[in-house]
């Protein structure tokens, strides 16, 4: 986890994060995200409509953490949702977590049969 935790902190050296609700919000409409980090504290409808736009765009999202050490890795106060701007920041970050154990979901809705 502590790995995954290093490379948000890359990616906001970077530039390739926005943070913050809104902020995540406007990347995914706009469709610079290709990753949604959402921390298991965030209000409930506030999720659900950013898990809708990832659905709708095919961005995949991920539950991770709280909102105060998501906000520490990136040297903020507390951050409730991310978006990742970069493709290979994205996928280094998906692989790292599912080299944990952590579930990425998919932005793809599979309807039950």
């Amino acid at each position: 986890m502590r790995k995954s935790y290093a490379i948000l902190g890359f990616a906001q050296k970077a530039g390739k994060i926005s943070s913050g609700a809104l902020a995540a919000k406007s990347s995914i409409l706009r469709r610079r995200a290709f990753l949604l980090i959402v921390s298991n504290d965030i209000a409930e409808n506030a999720k659900q409509g950013l898990i809708s736009s990832c659905q709708k765009q095919k961005i995949p999202w991920v539950v991770m953490g709280n909102k105060y050490e998501i906000g520490a890795c990136i040297g903020k106060a507390y951050r409730v949702a991310v978006t990742i701007n970069d493709p290979g920041m994205a996928e280094s970050l998906i692989k790292s977590l599912e080299g944990v154990g952590v579930k990425v979901n998919t932005g793809v809705v599979e309807w039950q049969k």
